[in-house]
């Protein structure tokens, strides 16, 4: 069993091996796997949960549900009696989603693989996993910047994630946003000035909404300043050369990081993303069960 917490504890060779059996997987061919799988999202989801159901259907797994609000932790249940209760119960993958950054909590169980649907504002793997296959799929891995992230990368485990996962593999990511949205560590990072540099040296970007439930002064956030400076609009895409992408983790907060009429360019191509959703929750519990 292993974990899919973080890239921490994973080679180069075994994420290149995950990325590309996502890219190749057929989903109508897949080895059943006789197990339980327990689904835990103590924060709102909406793509990352219905896909590790859908995943976990396809792979023959029983699912169960549970969230904090109706578990015995509002009674002061520690997570160490939990898990056990879980193991009781045939439990063998646990899937989390919650607002702390408690990843090193879920390290170490013995026979349970825990694997994120989101912790904080640290972790978010398979999302990760899902952008650098598209980054693969659309032939952005030639690009000295690969991908540049847009908007709130303070609070965006989505950020946090592919920023882990490219460095890992050897790549720069750049970043464009205020100062204030910045995070704390600007190790491996280009930080562009606007968006002309943008388009030019980087092969893509991902935009990040403004995470209005983490920010911790929302009301002090200048929203017309990001908005003149760092929302993506039709006539900036246009500009962009060709093949130049934009793609998004979603929900998408129409009118912020990215107004109407760029909405509908070809060059966004979020349903690309959601077509490797499933693929990747699947590959995700192949490797947490050891088929990878």
């Amino acid at each position: 069993m292993e974990n899919l917490l973080n890239f921490k504890n994973i080679d180069k060779e075994n994420l290149e091996k995950i990325i590309e059996n996502i890219l190749s997987i057929n989903l109508k061919t897949l080895n059943q796997i006789d197990s339980i799988t327990l689904l835990q999202f103590n924060e709102s989801s909406t793509r990352t949960r219905l896909s590790f159901n859908v995943a976990a259907q396809l792979l023959g797994l029983k699912i169960l549900e549970n969230q904090d609000a109706i578990s015995a932790r509002v009674k002061g249940e520690i997570l160490d009696h939990e898990i056990d209760t879980y193991k009781s119960l045939g439990v063998e993958t646990l899937v989390v989603r919650t607002k702390e950054n408690n990843i090193v909590d879920y390290e170490n169980f013995e026979d349970f693989s825990v694997i994120s649907g989101g912790f904080g504002n640290s972790s978010h793997p398979t999302q990760a996993l899902i952008d650098i296959s598209t980054l693969i799929k659309f032939d952005k891995l030639s690009y000295e910047i690969p991908i540049t992230y847009v908007g709130d990368l303070k609070h965006s485990r989505v950020f946090s994630s592919g920023r882990e996962l490219l460095t890992k593999l050897g790549y720069k990511v750049g970043v464009l946003t205020n100062k204030d949205l910045l995070p704390d560590n600007l190790d491996n990072l280009h930080i562009f000035n606007s968006w002309e540099e943008v388009i030019k040296y980087s092969g893509s970007v991902e935009l990040l909404r403004i995470q209005k439930e983490r920010l911790k002064n929302l009301d002090g956030f200048d929203f017309e300043d990001f908005i003149k400076n760092f929302q993506l609009n039709n006539e900036i895409l246009e500009s962009a050369k060709k093949d130049f992408i934009v793609m998004h983790p979603m929900p998408i907060n129409i009118g912020i990081e990215i107004d109407k009429e760029a909405l509908k360019n070809n060059r966004f191509i979020y349903k690309e993303q959601l077509k490797l959703a499933t693929k990747t929750r699947v590959v995700s519990y192949q490797f947490a069960y050891g088929e990878i």
